[in-house]
């Protein structure tokens, strides 16, 4: 025995009796139906394990909740609650009623059948003796549970109690007797009356039922489908007998048969496990392969059994909730079956889990096929390695005899096994080696007529290649062979198949530089940086090796190997090892290595945008060097983008860099740029350091670029932020009063910047001279950017500033701007005052009836969840007056604090 589930709190202590359960996968979502007629739903909670109470519908039902389905395709949610069936919408966080059986008064039980002709939805009702079916359709304009004729034969004279649909089989109890009923639809089309005469009128559809006994039983009834092993099982009293999925069963009794240590009341299949709920709230789980016991728990009054997602089972008491959950536990209990060899159970857990990688559950399979093997089921061990298609070799290892000489031999396991079993190897080995022969002839003959027919593609071939030395040699012998005849391009195949990585690249990299190469060569770059790519973090240090080759022949190339986006290889590797091997190799794939992972995957870390910065600085410092000595002896202005050539195109980079990123040290890098030059750049610095005076004097005063000064403002302008705000204010400023800006000292050292005096007109003493030199105040301009500006700008702080001999038809515009501008402020004010004394009104009404609510506590007031007394403890009120501790609503996170 060994811990196949381990146990967890869904919900406890909630203050309704629990009923039934249903679980809606697509939403990961437990939906509780109560005593009290309430609905729960507990989804698995985004911060932490476990599940967390989103919903409660208080006006679910009226009564009890005895049923729930979910049919998640259709968006509903079936329920049986005081006798009828109804349909509600299961994405409505109130779970509104779509429509109810108004035919059918008192619904016993009802299950969901879903032929796969059609794939429609019906529901097999069960009420008074008799079966009814219906179909959901649209009628009359809306969508709703249409009757549909159901004949069986031969009838049954009880109710059914128990129904459960398996593709078009129906199978149900009645009293002691289980039975199966073969669906078939009604091809008849004369079902309309004889005298309906209307020609547009549709047929009715009609479905035949054909039943038969099964077995008698004499307990709760239980029928448990499983469909991945095509059976369908039936509790009968302390054994669980099966059938096939049409209700069969072999001449001499049952196919499988499971006995519980008692009655069980409910089973659920969660292969590969049947997980039975016995008496007193013990849980048994026992193995579908042999029947034997694995584990008991025993949960505090639990009655109830859901399925959940695979893997999972709900459990439920009267007011508590568990999910009984296999994966914690997963990988010991693989372990341990393994070695137990077990390994029927082992391999169903492992595919059944996503924990697994497949190459460890080809391992698995292996080795259950080894297993068999020594225990002379030739036929199922080589059933399974054909399965995780094993080398041909490598099962006739197992028969050395059969092996010519040269080749690697091992033990064989046949050679000390009698006569008769030995033959018996044989023949299973022959007719193992047929169908694989047979299987490859089918893809040999299949790739022989496409390449006939001119359709056949370098994938074809490649794939033909590889079947044939995956699946019918070892590595090492055909290592030999294909070498020895010069079969480059196989023994390619072979490597990249056998994951040698380090063989297939040394050999690309051989045949690169080969003039008489295979064709197949011939792209040996691109089918090396192919390779690196399929290749992840646990082989970085080949992908470095062998990317400094591609890099030093081609670039671009070099690049792509940590760039690709066709897999998630290149982007899950570690870009901080990435960046230190290209500054030590390849210096100039860093810019648009880094450009990739800041721009295209968002990475967000300052590392990396800090070093992309110090490589774009670095790159046009070296290009304005060669740049500047061809300006006119009259130019020292240089602006962005307007360069010919790279110093253009990195620049206009640059700026968009600086423009977006916020991941970077303004400081640090406004030292690094020259006071002569790049005055966007260090304008958008300023920005950056809210020092906008400086910035918008480069673009009024410096670059003379009045558009580019009113993007710098729609950039950094904030009316929430106490200094951006006054950007456009900033900006008339610096219009009308242009000498006014101070310009602090800048350090000019040559040898503290990386451009240094590269002409001997570009100095600190012109530098100087500039930053302080006159220029004439440009009311016009100002008074536009007023007008265009006026909802952005202090009017009265802006008016201010002009010169007093402005004349006023200059201004005029502006101020017919600025009064308009008011106008509409003060309407947009008045029209948010109007709708905030309303909301003040109905809050201040709906305070006041809260306050006027009496709450009455004395020492006899008990908490609704965990009934204990109130008395001095912090605590809520519900709506319909009842009171509860503050830290058991908080827990059960129920009901409205008021």
């Amino acid at each position: 025995m060994y811990d196949a589930y381990t146990p967890n709190e869904v919900a406890l202590r909630l203050p309704v009796e629990v009923t039934c359960l249903a679980f809606h996968e697509s939403k990961q979502t437990l939906l509780a139906g109560g005593q009290a007629g309430h609905l729960y739903a507990y989804s698995i909670s985004a911060n932490r394990r476990g599940f967390e109470l989103t919903n409660i519908c208080k006006t679910f039902h009226k009564r009890a909740v005895m049923e729930l389905k979910v049919c998640q395709r259709e968006d509903l949610l079936l329920c049986v609650s005081d006798g009828q069936l109804m349909a509600h919408r299961l994405s409505d966080p109130e779970y509104k009623v779509e429509t109810l059986i108004h035919k059918i008064k008192k619904v016993t039980t009802f299950a969901r059948f879903s032929p796969k002709s059609s794939g429609d939805l019906y529901v097999i009702v069960s009420s008074v003796k008799k079966l009814h079916m219906f179909k959901w359709g649209e009628k009359d304009g809306h969508k709703e549970f249409i009757e549909v004729a159901l004949d069986y034969n031969p009838e049954f004279h009880d109710t059914p109690t128990h129904i459960r649909c398996v593709g078009e089989m129906v199978f149900f109890s009645a009293r002691n007797i289980y039975y199966s009923m073969t669906m078939q639809k009604d091809k008849i089309a004369a079902r309309a009356p004889p005298d309906d005469k209307s020609a547009t009128s549709p047929i009715p559809e009609g479905w035949n039922g054909f039943v038969k006994s099964l077995v008698n039983f004499n307990c709760q009834p239980g029928i448990i489908p499983m469909i991945d092993r095509r059976r369908v099982a039936f509790v009968r009293n302390e054994t669980v007998v099966t059938t096939d999925i049409w209700g069969n069963r072999p001449v001499n009794g049952f196919s499988d048969e499971y006995k519980f240590s008692e009655v069980p009341m409910q089973i659920i299949y969660d292969s590969p496990y049947l997980v039975g709920m016995l008496s007193k709230g013990r849980v048994e789980i026992r193995s579908i392969f042999d029947g034997q016991l694995v584990q008991t728990m025993s949960l505090p009054k639990a009655m109830t059994l859901c399925s959940g997602s695979r893997g999972q089972v709900f459990v439920a008491a009267i007011s508590d909730i568990w999910i009984m959950d296999t994966s914690q536990n997963l990988r010991k209990n693989v372990s341990h079956l393994i070695q137990e060899r077990e390994f029927e159970l082992a391999i169903q857990l492992a595919d059944n889990s996503n924990l697994f990688a497949d190459e460890h559950k080809i391992e698995i399979k292996k080795k259950a096929a080894l297993n068999l093997f020594n225990q002379k089921k030739f036929d199922e061990s080589f059933a399974l390695f054909g399965e995780i298609k094993t080398e041909v070799l490598t099962i006739l290892r197992m028969f050395p005899e059969l092996l010519p000489d040269g080749f690697q031999k091992v033990a064989g396991t046949v050679s000390d096994m009698p006569a008769n079993d030995r033959m018996r190897a044989l023949l299973a080995l022959g007719n193992y080696l047929s169908e694989i022969r047979t299987e490859h002839a089918k893809h040999i003959d299949l790739y022989h007529r496409l390449r006939a027919s001119g359709q056949a593609k370098k994938a074809d071939t490649e794939e033909m290649e590889k079947l044939l030395l995956t699946n019918a040699c070892t590595f090492e012998d055909a290592k030999k062979i294909l070498e020895t005849e010069g079969r480059l391009r196989s023994l390619f195949i072979l490597y990249e198949s056998r994951k040698k990585h380090e063989m297939a690249l040394d050999l690309l990299i051989e045949q690169s530089s080969r003039p008489d190469a295979d064709p197949f060569f011939d792209d040996a770059t691109q089918q090396i940086v192919e390779y690196l790519q399929s290749l992840g973090n646990s082989n970085l240090p080949l992908i470095l090796k062998y990317a400094k080759w591609v890099l030093a022949k081609d670039l671009d190339a070099g690049v792509q190997i940590f760039t690709s986006d066709e897999t998630e290889m290149a982007r899950n590797l570690n870009r901080k090892t990435v960046v230190e091997f290209l500054k030590t190799e390849c210096p100039e794939a860093m810019i648009p290595y880094l450009e990739h992972v800041i721009f295209k995957w968002e990475e967000p870390s300052s590392f990396f945008h800090e070093t992309l910065l110090e490589y774009y600085v670095a790159r046009v410092n070296s290009l304005f060097k060669d740049y500047v000595h061809a300006f006119p002896d009259d130019e020292n202005i240089t602006r962005a983008g307007d360069e010919d050539g790279e110093l253009g195109i990195i620049r206009k980079r640059l700026l968009r860099f600086l423009e977006i990123s916020h991941s970077y040290s303004p400081q640090t890098v406004l030292l690094q740029l020259a006071p002569h030059a790049f005055f966007e750049e260090r304008a958008l610095i300023l920005g950056r350091l809210k020092q906008h005076d400086q910035a918008l004097a480069l673009y009024v005063n410096t670059l003379k670029n009045i558009p580019a000064a009113e993007d710098y403002c729609r950039l950094y302008y904030n009316s929430n932020d106490e200094t951006n705000s006054q950007v456009y204010l900033l900006l008339f400023r610096a219009l009308v009063h242009p000498n006014q800006h101070h310009h602090p000292k800048l350090q000019l050292d040559p040898d503290s910047t990386p451009f240094g005096s590269f002409r001997d007109d570009v100095s600190e003493t012109s530098t100087l001279a500039n930053s302080t030199s006159s220029y004439q105040p440009d009311v016009n301009t100002a008074i536009k950017i007023l007008a265009k500006y006026a909802d952005k700008i202090d009017t009265v702080a802006a008016l201010n500033m002009l010169p007093a001999k402005t004349p006023l038809r200059v201004v005029f515009s502006a101020i017919n701007a600025v009064i308009q501008t008011t106008g509409r402020q003060a309407s947009t004010r008045k029209m948010e005052k109007s709708v905030s004394q309303c909301a003040m009104s109905k809050k201040l009404e709906k305070k006041n009836r809260a306050q006027a609510t009496k709450i009455i506590v004395n020492f006899s007031s008990e908490c609704v969840v965990c009934e204990k007394k109130i008395a001095v403890s912090a605590f809520v009120r519900y709506p319909d007056g009842r009171l509860a501790h503050l830290y058991c609503h908080n827990d059960s996170q129920t009901g409205i604090r008021t």
